[in-house]
Order: C-alpha cells, then sequence, then structure tokens
C-alpha cells in the first residue's frame, strides 16, 4: 500500500476512535487514566502543576504525587478518617471535591485556565472520585 494511503486509513482509524468515545461511559475512570489522559497533561502544562513549577505547591507531575496530593494518601495507604489536605478529592463524593469545583470554574477560578477541559474528561474524573477514587 503506497504512503498516502496508509496515511489516510491510520488518519481515518483514529478520528473514528475519537468520534466514538465522545460521552464519559466509553472511557475508563481508572485512575491510571484520569492522570495519564486528563489531569497531567490538562494540568501540567505551561509548567502549572509540574515537578519544575508547581503553583500553589501541587505538583500534579507522577501519579505517586499527584495521587497523594489530591487524596491525602498513598495508593496502598488505608483510607484515612477526615478530609483530605485540601478537599482536592473526597472519594465518593465529587460534589464535595474541591478538583471538580476548580475543574467546572465554579466560584470563579477554572483550573486549567488556559483551555478548560473538555466536559466529558471532567465527567470522567467525577466518576473516579464517585467510584471512591481507587488507585490503580
Amino acid at each position: 500500500m503506497p504512503d498516502m494511503q496508509r496515511g489516510v486509513v491510520a488518519l481515518a482509524v483514529v478520528g473514528g476512535c475519537l468520534l466514538g468515545c465522545q460521552t464519559s461511559d466509553d472511557r475508563t475512570a481508572r485512575w491510571s487514566y484520569v492522570h495519564a489522559a486528563i489531569l497531567r497533561p490538562g494540568c501540567t502544562s505551561s509548567n502549572c502543576h509540574s515537578k519544575l513549577g508547581s503553583q500553589a505547591g501541587v505538583d500534579l507531575s507522577t501519579p505517586e504525587a499527584a495521587y497523594i496530593l489530591l487524596t491525602g494518601r498513598g495508593c496502598d495507604a488505608p483510607d484515612l478518617p477526615g478530609t483530605p489536605p485540601g478537599n482536592f478529592v473526597r472519594p465518593g463524593h465529587p460534589e464535595q471535591s474541591r478538583l471538580v469545583y476548580l475543574l467546572r470554574g465554579e466560584g470563579g477560578e477554572v483550573m486549567p485556565p488556559d483551555r478548560p477541559l473538555p466536559e466529558v474528561e471532567i465527567e470522567i474524573v467525577e466518576r473516579w472520585i464517585l467510584e471512591g477514587a481507587p488507585c490503580d
């Protein structure tokens, strides 16, 4: 198959995949996906919450650091009583999780500020929190 045809076929496959995943139900709500596909690319851009430029002390660059910061515990640690530091994620309660308010821009401040996340990605984060914010 000539290169041009391969390129057209590849574009059609990628386009079909993107069009086929238009709802949050079509994608997983696992921590590994939430971090790699949503938080890391959306929140560490422009060094906002990267290791080099962790604004407000928030480093979301690695799955381990991000999980500890958001939930107040490590992946292998038991659940702690009370509310996590910063109240970023309250497992099982997206409506009480600061992360959701920031992503939705409720209260005036929207994250990320340069390009807010698409609704479908926010819904995936909410579903992950609703399911107890498990670490996989």
